[in-house]
C-alpha cells in the first residue's frame, strides 16, 4: 500500500513539475491602422482609441443576447458574437489589435 501511495505522490509531483510559463506573456494592445491616425501625437490616438471604444461598447450592447437561463449556448454564442462585432467596430474606426511581448512593452 505505501507503494503505491509513493508512487500516486512521485506522479503527482511530476506531473506538477512539467507545467512551465507559457512563452506567450505580453499583452493585446489596439494600434492605429489609419495614416491619419498614425499622424497624430500619442496622447490624441489614446483620445480617439477611448472614445471609439466607449462608442463601440456601447453599440455592442445592443446586439441581442439570450438569457444564460433560458439557453445557455444561446448566450454563449451571443457573447462571442458581442466580442466580434467589437473588435469589428474599432478596425472601422482605424484601430487594430496587435499582440506584444512583455519585452517590447
Amino acid at each position: 500500500m505505501r507503494i503505491i501511495i509513493n508512487f500516486l505522490l512521485l506522479i503527482i509531483l511530476s506531473s506538477c513539475s512539467s507545467l512551465g510559463k507559457s512563452d506567450a506573456e505580453g499583452e493585446y494592445r489596439y494600434v492605429p491602422i489609419t495614416e491619419a491616425l498614425k499622424k497624430l501625437s500619442d496622447e490624441e490616438v489614446a483620445a480617439r482609441l477611448r472614445t471609439a471604444s466607449i462608442t463601440c461598447e456601447n453599440d455592442m450592447l445592443k446586439v441581442n443576447v439570450p438569457s444564460k437561463a433560458v439557453d445557455p449556448e444561446g448566450w454563449q454564442i451571443g457573447q462571442e458574437e458581442r466580442q466580434r462585432y467589437y473588435k469589428n467596430c474599432l478596425e472601422l474606426k482605424g484601430f487594430e489589435r496587435k499582440f506584444f511581448s512583455a519585452s517590447e512593452i
